[in-house]
């Protein structure tokens, strides 16, 4: 479905790596898209991943994120900043395998969504289609807050790329992390001061 921008020699993963992730990521909305992964997947992403940790930290930061292709166009920093800002459950600013295997789920489901939502082949989806791929994926957005979204990336109103549907649901994503950053008793409300309404409104 897709790859990497550069080449690489793919390293063996380590097969003592226990894929039960830490209690703290079992709490994150996004452990049940983890929880989709096969284990046979999650030894091929371990070392997709291990291929893409150039300086073997483990960790990734979004300027090794940005070159992963999604057919055959690279996710780009701004994307690939947003994406790690989705799953990086505990902010340092990179993410982990574990959170990086989400990362990957994520985007294959949307990848799926957005292919089945461009039913003329166009290779572009319009904001009934993206609402519908939204759904779908689990995201329950009022259509005119869909189409606010989509006429940000797209005045003109033409359909969406799937990079561009990408960063639109990465942004979707990105506030629900950080409803549920703010919300840890998991209470369905938040409440915020003025400053930390701030930190949102830049991160996002």
């Amino acid at each position: 479905m897709y790859g990497y921008g550069y080449t690489t020699t793919v390293v063996a993963p380590v097969m003592s790596f226990s894929f039960v992730p830490p209690q703290a990521f079992q709490q994150c909305w996004f452990y049940s898209i983890y929880s989709q992964i096969q284990q046979a997947q999650l030894y091929e992403m371990q070392a997709w991943f291990m291929s893409v940790d150039l300086n073997r930290s483990g960790t990734i930061s979004s300027g090794e994120l940005q070159y992963l292709n999604i057919g055959g166009t690279p996710l780009g920093i701004e994307t690939a900043t947003k994406l790690i800002k989705v799953f990086d459950h505990n902010k340092n600013g990179q993410i982990d395998f574990y959170e990086y295997a989400a990362l990957h789920q994520f985007v294959n489901n949307l990848y799926r969504c957005f292919v089945a939502n461009d039913r003329n082949f166009s290779g572009t989806i319009d904001a009934n289609e993206i609402y519908n791929a939204l759904l779908t994926s689990g995201f329950q957005l009022p259509f005119p807050t869909v189409n606010y979204l989509f006429l940000k990336l797209s005045p003109s109103g033409y359909g969406l790329l799937f990079t561009q549907f990408l960063n639109l649901c990465a942004t979707v994503a990105l506030t629900r992390s950080l409803f549920e950053w703010n919300d840890p008793m998991r209470t369905g409300v938040v409440h915020l001061n003025l400053a930390q309404l701030y930190d949102i409104v830049a991160l996002i």
